[in-house]
């Protein structure tokens, strides 16, 4: 090929054949380079594909929306800073797409799990949170230095007067990560639950496609992780929205590739030949061939000869002289039957 294709134009050729299906041009011809690659050869080129994978998100959807949660990291330091009145950092350290009950294993135990409702959506989503930081948290608002909260391996449970306290921490680092999603809807998250235990949390089903966010917060006396999932459900109908995000630079929509994706395609290089005519011959007749003797085909001079593309049949024409150059020329293409 003359031209590589980016993974936006790989990512929009995918969604394209997902949303209008594969040409019939181009169904054809992997058809015909498929069987015109050896068994073994095409099953080196075959790799492993996990079924259970998620692939929702496409590749720019990913990038723009770590763009945004980058920035989103940054004000929650700001508010954790401005209401504990402690130094922090927060950064996004991870922005996924994963099954519900792959993101339960990965969270550790004991963990403060809040499960949330999406409005306008009336989605379930779960945010979780060390219970080192909300230790630390709870007391900085009750006028501590944050103490060694996130130091503690095995933290107990908090009781509901400490949750009623964490929330005044909780309440806006929520409302910023709800910001976050503005790029596609004005979104609001709402407390619906609060659980140490995480199996305790399932809102969701276990093969749900989610979107999950990681945050890690450090400072003097506060650390720990914020994590976000929101199921991919609930987002897609809004998806559309990021191709007028800033986010997305140079992304584009769906079907904008098409005519570069035409192009690149049509510099790929097929082999052809011309099939002058065929013939059949006992074994005994074929081992005693030699030099200058002339074997008859099926063909007369006039026929149509075929010219297959990788092995099937795709043209007919004539034999004949360009130039020094022996030449074909097209008379019919062959319809597939």
């Amino acid at each position: 090929m003359s031209e590589i294709l980016n993974n936006d134009e790989i990512d929009a050729l995918l969604e394209l054949f997902r949303a209008e299906g594969i040409p019939e041009d181009l169904a054809e011809a992997a058809s015909i380079l498929e069987k015109g690659i050896g068994a073994a050869s095409l099953l080196e080129r075959v790799a492993p594909l996990d079924i259970l994978k998620p692939n929702r998100f496409t590749r720019s959807q990913l990038v723009a929306i770590e763009l945004i949660q980058d920035m989103v990291a940054k004000r929650v330091a700001a508010t954790i800073t401005e209401r504990l009145h402690v130094e922090a950092d927060c950064d996004c350290v991870a922005v996924e797409q994963l099954a519900f009950s792959t993101w339960l294993g990965q969270l550790e135990r004991p963990i403060a799990v809040y499960t949330l409702q999406i409005e306008p959506m009336q989605a379930p989503a779960v945010m979780t949170f060390s219970p080192g930081m909300l230790y630390s948290a709870v007391d900085c608002i009750l006028g501590g230095t944050g103490g060694n909260g996130h130091l503690q391996e095995t933290p107990k449970e908090l009781s509901e007067a400490e949750y009623v306290v964490a929330d005044a921490f909780v309440n806006p680092i929520q409302e910023q990560l709800a910001k976050g999603f503005s790029e596609l809807a004005e979104l609001r998250f709402g407390i619906t639950g609060r659980f140490t235990n995480p199996n305790m949390a399932q809102v969701l089903p276990l093969g749900e496609v989610v979107l999950a966010l990681h945050y890690q917060v450090s400072g003097p006396t506060m650390i720990g992780d914020i994590r976000l999932v929101i199921p991919y459900s609930s987002l897609e109908a809004q998806l559309e929205n990021f191709a007028t995000s800033r986010f997305m630079g140079d992304s584009q929509g769906l079907g904008d590739y098409r005519e570069l994706l035409s192009k690149n395609l049509a510099s790929v290089d097929v082999g052809l030949s011309v099939n002058l005519g065929t013939a059949q011959m006992k074994i005994g007749e074929l081992m005693s061939l030699e030099v200058g003797d002339i074997i008859q085909v099926d063909k007369k001079p006039g026929d149509l000869l075929e010219v297959p593309v990788q092995d099937r049949a795709k043209f007919r024409g004539h034999l004949g002289l360009r130039g020094s150059r022996f030449a074909i020329d097209i008379r019919e293409v062959v319809q597939e039957s």
